[in-house]
């Protein structure tokens, strides 16, 4: 699941292109989009299907996804059904159960990794992995980044809800430009 704004599906990108490379001629890939995780002037939380739709191709460019992105409808029906958390990772069965959840999609590639291959050696699988504090550490260093995608209005929002958090944010945000800087 994801969103164009959301820092922690930038931040799994990298781990779940790495298991795509790895899995991709055994395991369908999809992003699901479901809602605007900070959603500002240049991408406003959608109030229409076409304009979801849109948000979810500039998402799959953006982040130059090797799979498809499916979108949910307005309401949201099927994240909600799955579990409103904005970017949890699912195993689901052909026949649509899911036999596996990471809270979050970017959390211990490793942990991914491993239940994969046990779908894929047939042993059955149940249950899910809850880490938090190091999945949101990768998502607070992309909210700087996605604040800016998406305009103006989500910095305001972010900083007046979550003070704390936005500081961090464009600390971190900073320290990763200076280090771009430094590498180029």
């Amino acid at each position: 699941m994801g969103s164009v704004t959301c820092p922690m599906t930038a931040a799994a990108d990298p781990a779940l292109k790495r298991l795509h490379a790895e899995f991709r001629d055994r395991v369908a890939f999809v992003t699901l989009y479901v809602r605007e995780a900070h959603p500002g002037d240049r991408y406003p939380q959608p109030d229409r299907l076409d304009r979801k739709m849109d948000h979810a191709r500039d998402l799959k460019a953006r982040d130059e996804l090797p799979w498809p992105v499916a979108v949910d409808d307005l309401d949201g029906t099927l994240h909600r059904m799955l579990d409103p958390k904005p970017n949890a990772a699912y195993l689901m069965g052909r026949d649509g159960r899911v036999g596996f959840r990471v809270l979050w999609s970017d959390d211990r590639e490793p942990i991914l990794r491993a239940a994969l291959e046990n779908v894929l050696s047939g042993r059955s699988l149940a249950g899910e992995h809850q880490g938090r504090v190091v999945p949101m550490l990768r998502g607070v260093a992309e909210m700087d980044r996605m604040l800016t995608l998406s305009g103006p209005t989500a910095r305001r929002d972010v900083r007046k809800a979550a003070p704390p958090m936005y500081a961090m944010a464009r600390v971190m945000g900073l320290m990763k430009h200076r280090r771009e800087d430094v590498t180029t």
